[in-house]
């Protein structure tokens, strides 16, 4: 499309020339003349100003640097905007393959090859299940939810509308309970259930695991990266974003717009507070108050930590001189 199409559709103005004819969406560094690229990040001015983008999506004080530019409140939005224009999703059309099974009710719904529905579950309107999705006995699934191949939402499960699992997304897999005895451990029976509410993403190869009692939930508009746990009966708030390889234990809850950093830890049983933030490989073992910064093993506030990791390294040096202090006394 013209370059002054795009930005109408993007809602940014254009400034240069906007009858250039723009084919696709690319990173500054691989763009050619046909392309738009973008710069949200101040460490790639370099690049904006080398690259062979025929258009970048700027900020609206960013320098144009004599480049033909559309102006943005958000380039980083912009630029995923531009980029569902130039990869729209196929025509949705309702169908089962013969392939499929569907012994629920699955009116409006495609299943694709090897799909499985299975007895009492509903799958809403406008879902998609790729091959080998798997949707359990008495499961709910929403409308306009996509189920990538291999993954699953087990028996008596609930799934919102426009959510994505991603491959081999698990939810409602057995709670980790076991009772210790002298004979070894116990099951304890996951009797309940897992809830994931609307316009959720769950990565590839994350688990939502159910309840032994009650439900496992994960709040609306959450999006989880791939490789994270959600444990048996916690709750995460609305619109928390959970980096790979983080984790909530069992019975914990957090807040709204909770963010856990790569590899996160949280420990059963606490509270979060909306709008905290837990730090890269940290780990959360006490109630986090709202609108908190943690970070570390365990987990401070995070400018305590900053103070703690800069002495860590002094720790040597200090060491040889209260040595030298004591063999002095």
């Amino acid at each position: 499309m013209k370059l002054a199409e795009l930005a109408s559709a993007l809602g940014g103005a254009v400034e240069g020339d906007g009858e250039i004819e723009i084919t696709g969406v690319a990173g500054l560094e691989e763009a050619g003349p046909a392309d738009v690229s973008f710069l949200s990040n101040r460490r790639y001015a370099a690049l904006f100003k080398s690259s062979r983008a025929g258009a970048v999506l700027v900020s609206r004080q960013e320098p144009a640097h004599g480049r033909v530019v559309v102006r943005c409140d958000d380039p980083y939005l912009a630029f995923a905007r531009a980029l569902a224009l130039f990869h729209p999703r196929p025509a949705f059309v309702a169908e089962v393959a013969p392939q499929a099974v569907a012994l629920g009710q699955v009116d409006g719904a495609r299943l694709m090859p090897f799909a499985y529905v299975g007895e009492g579950a509903v799958v809403g309107e406008g879902t998609l299940l790729h091959p080998f999705a798997y949707v359990g006995k008495g499961a709910r699934v929403g409308r306009d939810c996509v189920l990538m191949a291999g993954s699953v939402v087990m028996d008596g499960c609930v799934v919102g509308d426009r959510v994505v699992l991603n491959p081999g997304a698990v939810v409602g897999g057995e709670g980790f309970g076991f009772v210790p005895t002298r004979e070894g451990l116990v099951k304890i029976p996951q009797t309940g259930r897992a809830v994931v509410q609307d316009d959720v993403e769950i990565g590839a190869n994350s688990c939502v695991d159910r309840a032994a009692m009650g439900d496992t939930v994960v709040g609306r508009g959450t999006k989880t990266d791939n490789l994270v746990q959600v444990g048996h009966a916690a709750e995460i708030g609305p619109h928390n974003v959970m980096v790979a390889y983080s984790g909530v234990a069992g019975s914990t809850r957090t807040g709204t717009g909770v963010t856990l950093a790569a590899r996160a830890t949280v420990l059963g049983h606490l509270d979060v507070g909306s709008g905290v933030t837990v730090g890269a490989m940290s780990m959360v073992t006490h109630d986090v108050p709202v609108g908190e910064r943690r970070s570390g093993i365990p987990a401070m506030e995070h400018r305590d930590w900053l103070r703690v990791a800069t002495l860590l390294k002094e720790l040597p040096e200090l060491f040889k001189r209260v040595k030298k202090l004591e063999d002095s006394g």
